[in-house]
């Protein structure tokens, strides 16, 4: 029996819902994937969830990509990337070694009190713009960069620092998705080389869920041009949140 035909029914089920979020987070309905990761996690085990996740979200970046690919802030791109990439190092050499329920508390706290301040001058203002200062953009981008590899859990940190910046909904979805097509195509070659966690079997999953992803990527661009700017917003601020109550509790 070939190794996908030995996957039982949950497994399958697991692997298509979360091609489906993924997809859906990529088009800019962010915090989909988020919920992925348990269901996954109970299906495939930690270790292997997370290498597979990382593969869906690979795939997916190219039809983001495909789609938003003009609309880019390069100034917040430039910005926090370098921190990110040496937050994806630092995870390299200490991820497997921290530990992992402290951190997500502690970044999750963080996400909870922020996304709440954000409310607050969302409805008040109508807008909560950070200051364009190292000191934000380095902390965050490194936080984005750590979390995304310890355990693809990028998303709602930047997200958070994505809407403080005050773009329009395509400049912000355009951006994010620059920002983690560059995060993971860097994390694929260090999971397979440095902690050997993408394997053959990880491939054939990646590629047996990729047409179902690319599809939810589309579909989901398509509904969220249909959603106004500032009901976006508010739906960006509630999927940041929801990432981090699931860093708290996970």
């Amino acid at each position: 029996m070939s190794f996908l035909g030995s996957l039982g029914i949950g497994q399958w089920a697991a692997l298509m819902i979360t091609a489906i979020l993924v997809g859906f987070t990529k088009a800019g309905l962010e915090g989909a994937s988020i919920i992925a990761i348990p269901i996954m996690a109970g299906a495939f085990g930690a270790r292997q969830s997370s290498a597979i996740i990382m593969g869906i979200m690979v795939v997916s970046d190219l039809a983001a990509l495909w789609k938003y690919h003009s609309h880019v802030n390069l100034k917040i791109l430039l910005r926090t990337l370098p921190p990110a990439i040496m937050g994806i190092a630092l995870g390299t050499i200490v991820g497997k070694k921290m530990p992992e329920g402290t951190f997500k508390v502690v970044v999750g706290i963080l996400i909870m009190v922020s996304a709440v301040l954000m409310l607050i001058q969302e409805s008040r203002r109508g807008g909560f713009v950070l200051p364009e200062r190292w000191y934000i953009a380095v902390p965050l981008g490194m936080l984005a960069g750590f979390s995304s590899m310890v355990g693809n859990a990028g998303g709602p940190i930047f997200g958070l620092f994505m809407l403080s910046s005050g773009l329009l909904k395509n400049s912000l979805i355009g951006t994010t998705t620059w920002f983690f097509a560059i995060i993971n195509g860097i994390r694929l070659p260090l999971n397979i080389f440095v902690w050997h966690t993408f394997t053959l079997s990880t491939l054939k999953l990646v590629l047996a869920a990729a047409p179902l992803a690319l599809i939810s990527v589309l579909a989901g661009a398509r509904l969220v041009q249909k959603i106004p700017e500032k009901p976006y917003r508010y739906f960006r601020l509630a999927a940041v949140a929801v990432g981090g109550i699931y860093l708290l509790l996970g």
